[in-house]
């Protein structure tokens, strides 16, 4: 009861609730048994007051559900917090205190909605998630439109989507184009361009436009699915800190009781044994670590971050070593052309030019380079016929009455860039070199994890040592592996010692190292399942810039935690000193109780606003 706010996956208004509703009204009975004055004898239980009936009822609506949820934990042999709380309430009871018991029920339950609301607002984008996915969706279906529910919606399905609705599923778009908000997926804020033949995700929106969608992973399958899955898994895991507080915590009832009991012995006085019981409850230790841990991965998903357990950024708050995969992860994985090499007394843009007629209709990335170059350059393309093309060595055909090939050459390896040369009828006329740009913000985020004490940044990549030189050079990393196939990535993580290690690569031929690193953080890829499913943190908007964030706040949230264990303890026991003591009453000793949950409720809370 106490620790209902612990149901980390029920979402509701609190103050909507039939739970507020039933606390207020046992609440509001105190005064009004104040008001009522004794009455001698009622006519339903002589030795009663109306008054005492009154409280009565009003124990019984907000100390009694305290009470069972005891009996329950004791029965299922579960640390509960409600075990001291309920002795203490039926000691009131027993020994006719039926006003403390009342206000000591009351100040519990309100405090612990109170604790719950702001757990609520802790875990706040995790809900929003949650309540993101519409409930029904327009299909095409024998040339009209009919509205289902998204859950009786099949792969193959067509959706109709118009501007200002969101997407229920993920698919591929087979006619029309739009605009799509797919800050839900990416964390990114500005609408994407999509049109026929393009991937879409449930849960994004569609911002503009008329767009029917071919339905190709719905419902649980989904990667909209999968991520709310995943945060709802994530927020029932436990940090290593949380799991040494649950240890510890089991002691806590009986050494509450013995102090209780020793408080009665030494002073006679029932309500110091009574006060201590409600002060040593250890709702506030218990919280320490769950309402810390959820605030911190609402805070990630804000940014486009999924992370799958807390227990993953504890990991990471000790880690020293950063280690990169090249491909798609310190570069955009798209190869362009850098230079344009021309022989004697050609032009660039007559090199380039006849490159890109061979390379027209191709699928080949490298072709895509080389077309997107010549139209930004501006050049007039001339068509090729009698295309060839030999996997390996590079395409073959005529322009005119001239023979072109544009094949792979090693003439410049060592400067570690891809290079084909272009010859016309045997003749030489120059070279293309074509390298994966590293990303624009990749040099910055190296100064930056470096300055907080990730010394030991690495590439480990299977491409050539020249072109991993190159982006070592382009990025700011003095240490690189070469040539890396997925099992020696594996053993240089494997072979390496220190207090923690952090891997982030591109989540396919990444996934042993993915595993084998202290936390596996992967670039979404746009939410490929690969991702999702191999690494404990996946950057859904793949943007490099956020691992300075992350480790901030993964430190952050190891430093709540163990600040509110430490919080928590010292105000239980003072609390438990006082109430020995008499200083304390156990009306007192319920305020104080709570206002020590909430401290550390709030404390864990404020991870959601982090810079």
């Amino acid at each position: 009861m106490i620790g209902r706010y612990a149901k980390l996956n029920v979402y509701q208004e609190i103050f909507k609730s039939s739970d507020f509703y039933r606390v207020a009204g046992g609440a509001f009975l105190i005064p009004v048994a104040l008001l009522t004055g004794m009455v001698s004898n009622t006519g339903l239980v002589a030795s009663l007051s109306l008054r005492d009936l009154v409280l009565i009822v009003s124990v019984a609506l907000n100390g009694l559900p305290i009470i069972v949820d005891a009996v329950k934990g004791a029965m299922a042999r579960e640390v509960n917090v409600d075990e001291l709380v309920s002795i203490a309430i039926i000691a009131c009871m027993l020994t006719g205190n039926y006003l403390e018991a009342a206000v000591v029920s009351a100040i519990m339950v309100v405090g612990a909605l109170i604790e719950e609301a702001v757990s609520d607002s802790a875990r706040h984008a995790i809900e929003e998630l949650v309540e993101m996915t519409p409930a029904t969706a327009t299909l095409s279906r024998d040339g009209g439109e009919v509205q289902v529910k998204v859950d009786s919606i099949r792969a193959g399905d067509l959706l109709v989507v118009r501007s200002g609705e969101t997407i229920a599923v993920d698919g591929v778009i087979r006619q029309g184009a739009t605009s799509v908000d797919e800050a839900a997926i990416t964390g990114e804020s500005i609408p994407v361009s999509r049109r026929q033949g393009d991937e879409v995700f449930a849960g994004t929106t569609c911002v503009d436009g008329f767009i029917t969608v071919e339905a190709v992973r719905v419902g649980e399958d989904s990667t909209f699915g999968k991520i709310v899955q995943m945060i709802q898994a994530a927020e029932s895991s436990k940090t290593r800190s949380a799991r040494i507080v649950d240890e510890y915590a089991k002691w806590f009832t009986p050494v509450i009781l013995a102090s209780a009991v020793l408080a009665l012995l030494v002073t006679g006085e029932i309500s110091r044994a009574i006060t201590v019981l409600i002060v040593g409850c250890p709702c506030s230790f218990l919280l320490a670590g769950p309402v810390t841990t959820v605030a911190a991965i609402s805070r990630a998903a804000k940014e486009g971050v999924l992370v799958k357990g807390g227990g993953f950024l504890e990991t990471m708050a000790g880690a020293d070593a950063l280690y990169f995969d090249k491909t798609g992860t310190l570069t955009k994985g798209e190869p362009a052309v850098v230079e344009i090499l021309p022989e004697g007394d050609r032009r660039p843009e007559d090199l380039l030019s006849m490159a890109a007629a061979l390379e027209t209709g191709s699928a080949h990335p490298l072709a895509h380079a080389i077309l997107a170059k010549a139209n930004a350059l501006g050049c007039s393309v001339p068509v090729a016929r009698e295309i060839q093309s030999e996997v390996g060595r590079g395409v073959f055909g005529r322009v005119g009455d001239a023979r072109v090939d544009v094949v792979s050459s090693d003439a410049r390896g060592e400067t570690g860039l891809t290079t084909v040369e272009v010859r016309v009828d045997g003749e030489l006329w120059g070279y293309l070199g074509m390298d994966d740009e590293a990303r624009p913000e990749a040099r910055e985020v190296i100064r930056a994890v470096e300055a907080k004490g990730l010394t030991d940044v690495r590439i480990l990549s299977g491409d050539r040592g020249p072109a991993v030189r190159r982006l070592a050079d382009q990025v700011g990393i003095s240490r690189w592996h070469a040539g890396c196939k997925p099992h020696e990535k594996l053993g240089l993580i494997d072979a390496r010692e220190g207090s923690g290690l952090i891997f982030v690569g591109d989540g396919v031929n990444d996934a042993p190292a993915l595993k084998a690193a202290d936390t596996g953080i992967a670039m979404g890829l746009r939410g490929s399942d690969v991702a999702l499913e191999t690494a404990d943190i996946v950057l859904m908007n793949d943007r490099l810039e956020t691992l300075p964030f992350l480790v901030d706040l993964s430190r952050r949230m190891s430093r709540t935690i163990k600040a509110n264990i430490a919080l928590s303890f010292g105000i239980n026991l003072v609390a438990v000193l006082l109430g020995f003591a008499g200083v304390l009453t156990p009306i007192l000793g319920a305020v104080a109780h709570n206002i020590g949950s909430i401290l550390v409720v709030g404390l864990a809370a404020s991870l959601r606003y982090a810079k």
